[in-house]
């Protein structure tokens, strides 16, 4: 069974910024308005919700924390303002507890959030909270590496290459960083690594290791870069290996930066299952075949995908240029 890994990830997340909200606040925790919180930080955190015009990142999320202050006070029959402020304004250190922000020095940091703690929050002071709040920090930041750790290999690695003339767009490719015996010939090997039960198979592997760069990217806050991976056509005809394989991917912030590429001749032939995982959020980048041709009924069909990838041998290559300004896709000439 494959795992959902933003989903693992985002649970690394919430359950450390919960208990570092349950100790700095001790007896004045607020469950109901920390939760409120949470949900409103992963979402603008994880999955870039608000306002992307803000510079930087850490004010875009803030902004949308602020947005949840007003809506709590505007929605709610009964709330403690004093606590929504404070839950509100405690974002402020897990900033850099969640590594939005650089900590410089974790000492330095951790002694003026329990000074500010008494002096801007009025809370009681704690003995020994300094360290809790550290040992809390490293515990996060050692889950993050074990994470990562985890669902690394020395014996598989990613191609990444960026497509020509257009802006964060790349093409990636799983390649196997082990010898193959001797007997076989290179033509040998990538026909059988490209085919087949091991194709299907070394999807769950590419998507794995893709996944973690996309995770990477968004913790600096890059939602803007796109990845076209491999996908492959056998598994249409089989639904649970299908299933388990997307499992992987099935998060709107993965979906959102990965797109499966496909030929239109899959597409053709798969047309209700493409566009019932368009609905679930998957996302297709398509390579046009000979099969295509490059009439106004076959354009219209386009329309679903934000990338047309025309390989150098599609006989009509022309055409498509010529068209291409007319088009709402990015068009890949490749």
């Amino acid at each position: 069974m494959t795992n959902n890994l933003m989903e693992e990830y985002i649970k690394i997340t919430k359950t450390n910024i919960i208990n570092f909200v349950k100790l700095f606040f001790d007896k004045k925790y607020n469950n109901k308005i920390a939760l409120e919180y949470l949900s409103t930080y992963i979402e603008s955190r994880m999955y870039n919700f608000g306002d992307t015009k803000q510079k930087f990142f850490y004010r875009r999320i803030y902004a949308s924390l602020v947005d949840k202050k007003e809506e709590i006070e505007t929605e709610w029959e009964k709330v403690d303002k004093q606590a929504l402020q404070s839950n509100l304004l405690v974002y402020q250190f897990i900033f850099y507890i969640d590594g939005v922000r650089a900590i410089e020095d974790i000492n330095e940091f951790v002694k003026s959030v329990c000074e500010k703690r008494t002096t801007k929050f009025g809370l009681e002071e704690i003995k020994g909270l300094e360290n809790k709040i550290i040992k809390l920090i490293k515990k996060f930041e050692k889950e993050k590496e074990d994470f990562f750790k985890s669902y690394k290999t020395s014996d598989f690695s990613l191609n990444i290459e960026k497509c020509i003339l257009i802006d964060n767009t790349y093409s990636v490719k799983l390649d196997y960083n082990f010898k193959m015996p001797y007997i076989y010939s290179a033509i040998v090997i990538n026909e059988v690594y490209n085919s087949g039960v091991i194709n299907e198979d070394k999807l769950i592997i590419e998507y794995i290791l893709l996944c973690m760069l996309c995770i990477k990217d968004i913790n600096k806050g890059d939602f803007a870069t796109k990845y076209l991976v491999d996908f492959a056509n056998t598994l249409f005809a089989k639904q649970n290996k299908l299933r388990q394989t997307l499992r992987i991917i099935t998060n709107q912030a993965m979906q959102d930066k990965i797109y499966l590429k496909i030929t239109y001749i899959d597409f053709e032939e798969n047309k209700d299952l493409i566009y019932s995982l368009v609905k679930e959020g998957f996302r297709f980048a398509l390579i046009l075949d000979n099969s295509f041709a490059p009439t106004i009924l076959n354009f219209r069909k386009l329309s679903i995908f934000e990338y047309v990838i025309v390989p150098q041998w599609y006989n009509n290559c022309d055409k498509i240029k010529e068209k291409e300004t007319k088009l709402t896709n990015t068009i890949i000439f490749d």
